[in-house]
């Protein structure tokens, strides 16, 4: 923004500037006479009182090039741009008439010459890749990203690149994950409401944090990070951002307490991975995107949450990625028979170095416990994973791997198989499928 308004300035001047060169050589004397002789005829000057003020002709010169410059470039739409210039030669017209009835002379030729000169340098401008680019980015961006960032893509030296190709990306989905129950609870009007204030919060914080917003519903959010502008730090950011969007859903749920009587339960995914990146839609309809495994994959995370009692999840590209770097905790081991490739989920739970002593014996024993069950060393697991509760404090993850184990246990104290035995042949995975 600021380039073209540095921009808008430059032939503005310029413009100004040949014009009052212009006005001095004498080039609108004889416009300047026609025009006073033409007032005293229609009786709006009287002859030995006109009064002329030429600093004022000249800051409306500098004021209309440096005005129209700026319209024509900043405007997308080709009309706009003309309708801005009309306007401004009305307005001039108008002016002139008007100061001519107190008794002012005002000569708008000269304001309207440096009006045009403005508009040709600014439409030449306009069709240049610089100028061109504010259009681009609006019709294949739109509002999906903030306000920094689309000045940051316009400001940029280099054109942003649009073109199809396969790139690296994480995938941030947030869900409510009792948006059935609510649609049950709520009225229709008051169930939008609350899904509209659902969305306007994790979609202004998500693109706040330099996230692209893909797709938003009444129970879903999805950005993509690293897609618009390549970033080799896609999968930080998108964590970053999860754990600071943790206090204003804590914060949002608090409202929606208040005024609806309902709670929200919301779920949060991220994968990261390659994906198909380009523009899609037809013309009038363009939207930038991204297709691939992962967009499901995020989705299906933010879903599990639910299962768990959990409220952030991680594929595994995501904590390769960004492992030293939080702090997380295992949840459950998923085999994909199609792939034979047997991969792990995680929950994030903080930045690293965050947590104090109590914090990391407390991840610590929930890791040992998780082990120990994946090793049916179901007693063990039992043992470390009791002592990681705390006292007066639901911890949903804790909670739900003692009910597994103690399932287990009693399953095979009555001489059956467990659940989860019969998933995969070594008893510590589920299929993928069933995610």
């Amino acid at each position: 923004m600021q380039r073209y308004v540095f921009t808008a300035i430059l032939i503005g001047a310029g413009a100004a500037l040949l014009i009052i060169v212009a006005v001095a050589l004498g080039a609108f004397s004889a416009s300047a006479a026609w025009l006073e002789e033409l007032y005293v005829t229609r009786g709006l000057l009287k002859a030995p009182t006109v009064i002329r003020y030429l600093w004022i002709e000249v800051l409306v010169v500098l004021a209309v090039s440096i005005g129209v410059a700026w319209c024509v470039i900043d405007l997308s739409q080709i009309a706009q741009k003309i309708l801005v210039c009309g306007c401004a030669a009305l307005l001039l017209l108008g002016l002139s008439w008007t100061m001519a009835l107190y008794g002012l002379l005002f000569e708008p030729f000269s304001a309207l010459g440096a009006g045009l000169l403005a508009a040709a340098g600014g439409f030449i401008f306009a069709g240049t890749e610089r100028g061109m680019r504010k259009r681009l980015l609006q019709d294949v961006l739109g509002f999906r990203v903030s306000h920094e960032t689309f000045n940051k893509l316009l400001e940029a030296h280099e054109p942003p690149e649009f073109e199809a190709g396969v790139r690296n990306v994480t995938v941030l989905t947030c869900r409510i994950l009792n948006h059935a129950d609510l649609c049950e609870k709520l009225e229709a009007a008051d169930l939008m409401k609350m899904s509209n204030l659902f969305l306007r919060t994790v979609s202004t914080f998500l693109t706040s944090q330099g996230a692209y917003l893909d797709e938003s519903g009444p129970e879903l959010v999805r950005v993509f990070f690293g897609m618009v502008q390549s970033d080799d730090k896609h999968a930080e950011e998108a964590c970053r951002a999860a754990l600071e969007l943790r206090p204003q859903l804590k914060t949002l749920n608090e409202e929606c307490e208040t005024r609806w009587y309902q709670p929200i339960h919301f779920g949060i995914g991220i994968s990261s991975g390659p994906m198909a990146v380009g523009v899609y839609g037809s013309r009038g309809h363009y939207y930038y995107s991204a297709t691939g495994a992962e967009t499901d994959y995020s989705r299906r995370l933010a879903s599990a949450n639910s299962r768990y009692r959990s409220d952030l999840l991680v594929g595994p590209e995501t904590y390769r990625l960004v492992e030293g770097q939080f702090e997380f905790r295992p949840m459950e081991m998923f085999y994909n028979p199609e792939d034979d490739v047997m991969t792990e989920i995680y929950q994030l739970l903080a930045s690293s170095g965050s947590f104090d002593a109590k914090e990391a014996k407390r991840r610590d024993l929930f890791w040992q416990g998780v082990i120990h069950f994946r090793e049916q060393n179901y007693e063990k697991a039992l043992d470390q994973l009791t002592q990681a509760r705390i006292a007066g404090r639901s911890d949903g993850p804790v909670e739900f791997y003692i009910a597994q184990t103690q399932e287990v246990i009693a399953a095979l104290e009555g001489g059956s198989k467990s659940r989860q035995e019969q998933l995969t042949e070594e008893g510590h995975a589920r299929l993928s499928s069933l995610m």
